[in-house]
């Protein structure tokens, strides 16, 4: 599978918010209640603002978003989401092996965060050889060497 990246710019904010939702909204409602799109347009904003944002493309289409930035000198790997009609194909994946393999080529390790009600998005990140950091009281944190 080839997936491209190419880094967000702000025309493409308005597109990420909707993938956000579409990707995101089941979870956030199993975990913490009804999705209100005002205060999910707060939350989604630093993440916006706070992280390098890369479009996922496959043959020219937008299929989904990396968030990354940096945290105890290892990139952080904010967030990985793909379009629900799209989700099951590899893309995830693919984005999880570019990412890593840029950290390396960085001298970094990768770290990310996943919640505990996405046992899916965990088990792919430890088929991806990623190991236990530690949990929070909301998620598991999880780190490649």
């Amino acid at each position: 599978m080839t997936i491209t990246t190419r880094m967000a710019t702000v025309t493409d904010e308005g597109w990420l918010f909707q993938l956000h939702e579409d990707a995101h909204k089941e979870l956030v409602e199993a975990a913490y209640g009804p999705w209100i799109v005002v205060q999910q347009q707060e939350f989604f904003r630093p993440l916006v603002d706070d992280h390098d944002v890369f479009i996922l493309e496959q043959d020219g289409s937008a299929v989904g978003a990396v968030y990354l930035g940096i945290r105890d000198e290892d990139t952080w790997l904010e967030l990985i989401e793909v379009t629900p009609a799209r989700q099951g194909e590899g893309i995830g994946a693919a984005a999880l092996s570019w990412v890593v393999e840029e950290s390396v080529k960085a001298g970094r390790g990768t770290l990310l965060q996943v919640h505990k009600v996405n046992e899916g998005a965990k088990r792919l990140y430890e088929r991806e050889g990623f190991t236990d950091a530690g949990t929070t009281e909301t998620h598991h944190l999880l780190r490649h060497p």
